[in-house]
């Protein structure tokens, strides 16, 4: 007696790989599409910034572009308090921010004398200067000769080299004078630049 065997179910796969086989092109899964999608209202999703322009931001004024003087001033009991007031003779605006470096020099070839002016406390903030535009730092002083000679050794100077906040190159302020040569005697203080030319004026 022939015993009959059920019929086996050929699994999916087999038969679509047979289809293929015989000629029939199998349709390419679906895929997803990673293009953006477009914002008709030229508006930025939530949680996305603008894109800003690099062209429209202020860049800080270089050494190039500055111009620097003294005003008068003012003095009090051997102390004083003198504006260094910096001008934008660019034709663009920028921007100064922070402490000038400043130092004393003497001599044709600008010799420092003792040590840079040491940063006073203020506030830092960022002054945009339009062309013609006027900034100061002011300087603080004091007179050389109300110290001993003997550790001061005061000799004379003949202004100021000055470097704009994050700039390498200086520039010479003339302010002829006699300041202490030994170092960490009578150092000068000087203050954050702000706004305007300062109680001096032009």
């Amino acid at each position: 007696m022939k015993r009959i065997l059920p019929l086996l179910a050929v699994p999916a796969v087999l038969l679509a790989g047979c289809s293929a086989g015989n000629g029939t092109t199998a349709a390419p899964a679906p895929t997803t599409s990673t293009a953006p999608t477009e914002n008709p209202s030229g508006e930025s999703p939530a949680g996305e910034s603008p894109t800003v322009s690099l062209g429209s931001r202020t860049e800080r004024c270089h050494t190039a572009d500055l111009s620097v003087k003294t005003g008068t001033g003012g003095a009090a009991a051997g102390t004083y308090h003198t504006d260094l007031v910096f001008t934008d003779k660019s034709d663009r605006r920028c921007t100064v921010d922070g402490y000038p470096g400043v130092s004393w020099v003497s001599g044709d070839n600008g010799t420092q004398v003792n040590d840079p002016f040491q940063r006073g406390s203020g506030i830092k903030k960022t002054i945009t200067l339009a062309p013609g535009g006027q900034a100061h730092a002011v300087l603080v002083t004091h007179n050389a000769l109300n110290y001993p000679a003997d550790k001061c050794k005061p000799i004379d100077v003949r202004g100021y080299r000055i470097y704009p906040p994050d700039e390498t190159a200086a520039i010479f302020v003339s302010a002829p004078g006699k300041e202490c040569s030994i170092k960490g005697t009578n150092l000068g203080q000087v203050l954050p630049i702000a706004s305007g030319p300062g109680e001096a004026g032009d």
